[in-house]
């Protein structure tokens, strides 16, 4: 959490106060105080105009690095040390995904590129690359580059390749 805050004090623009809103929100949602959480989504939907839901599970290293045009659903689990850029959206493919549970889950160090889109109850796995543009609707094996409408995937590191 330290490293959180210094990366904060260095960080300029509106990712700071960004970052700043949606880790409160994090934690008005742990503390089980949901409408604070809500609260701060709405506050982050107006200043910032990016819907992130309260629901949303972002481990607190995410990293926005154009935060614009952004939509995460209820339901999303991000993984740590993931890059979202702008224009990206992430949630359910359709009405009553929300009952069903249907959203995605993003591993752990996945950069999702300018206008990427990933719905359904899709999982994208560590160490993936989404390329700008692209349509996420089926699942993506660890450390794989998907791109494309709807996406493919277009290369897979093995394990010795990653060392």
């Amino acid at each position: 959490m330290a490293l959180r805050k210094v990366y904060r004090f260095f960080t300029s623009g509106v990712r700071a106060p960004l970052l700043w809103h949606i880790s409160l929100m994090c934690r008005f949602r742990e503390t089980g105080k949901p409408k604070m959480a809500r609260l701060v989504a709405n506050r982050i939907q107006r200043k910032f105009l990016i819907f992130i839901s309260p629901l949303a599970e972002l481990h607190p290293s995410v990293d926005f690095r154009h935060p614009t045009g952004l939509v995460i659903g209820d339901g999303v689990q991000i993984g740590a040390g993931s890059v979202i850029y702008q224009n990206v959206t992430i949630g359910g493919a359709r009405a009553g995904d929300g009952r069903r549970a249907a959203y995605p889950v993003i591993g752990r160090n996945v950069t999702l590129f300018a206008g990427a889109v990933v719905v359904g109850a899709v999982r994208i796995g560590d160490n993936c690359i989404i390329g700008a543009n692209s349509v996420v609707t089926q699942d993506v094996p660890d450390n794989s580059t998907a791109v494309g409408a709807p996406a493919r995937i277009v290369r897979t590191l093995s394990n010795d390749e990653i060392s």
